[in-house]
């Protein structure tokens, strides 16, 4: 039998059943708060985990409901875990936020607040990270999600962390494997079936085309 050339070749489309997801959704109930935030974000939005690890207070505006993407976190053995643009001009955005992510923001915008204060001086209110470049940038520690070791508190979180939990966390709850990219593709045929016109997904997304 003659295989399909490699241009014709297609892979295997990766989603969940709406009864995944809503074991998935129950499961992540008795997770830490910030890991219930990160999960629950990358099934509303469909955004890639760099572009979720990669999130800013000031990206956020609770007040209007809006999140913007326009930043993407990255790891290299050369820069560590290092910040650049989205993957192209297309994947900068503005996603609206239902009511019940704007209220879990809150929640754990208090319990970062918290965090922070009571870290004290061993909070680093201003970090060092790599741009796209590899030159090193200072600026005000505002990740939403950060690392919680003593010596990094307030630094970004390694993008890779998310496939880690997310296989971990699976494990425990007996759950089908959770490929973080698979979230992307759910919320794409959602919408689709919500009769979301493809352009509209598209850029939702922030796919070129």
């Amino acid at each position: 039998v003659l295989s399909k050339p490699k241009s014709y070749q297609t892979k295997e489309i990766n989603y969940f059943e709406p009864k995944e997801l809503d074991r998935i959704r129950d499961c992540l109930s008795k997770e830490p708060l910030k890991w219930q935030v990160i999960t629950h974000l990358l099934i509303v939005t469909g955004c890639r985990r760099g572009e979720i690890m990669g999130l800013k207070w000031k990206y956020i505006d609770l007040s209007k409901g809006e999140i913007k993407i326009i930043n993407n976190l990255l790891y290299s053995q050369d820069f560590g875990i290092y910040q650049d643009t989205t993957k192209t001009e297309s994947s900068a955005r503005i996603i609206k936020l239902a009511a019940d992510t704007q209220e879990l923001l809150l929640t754990y915008r208090n319990w970062w607040e918290n965090m922070r204060d009571k870290c004290g001086d061993a909070w680093n209110y201003n970090i060092k990270i790599s741009d796209g470049k590899g030159i090193l940038q200072t600026e005000e520690a505002d990740f939403l999600f950060f690392q919680e070791k003593i010596e990094s508190l307030g630094y970004p979180m390694n993008p890779d962390s998310i496939t880690d939990w997310l296989n971990k966390f699976s494990e425990r709850n007996n759950l089908p494997h959770i490929n973080p990219h698979a979230f992307r593709h759910t919320l794409a045929s959602v919408l689709c079936l919500n009769g979301i016109d493809m352009t509209t997904i598209s850029k939702w997304l922030g796919h070129k085309n």
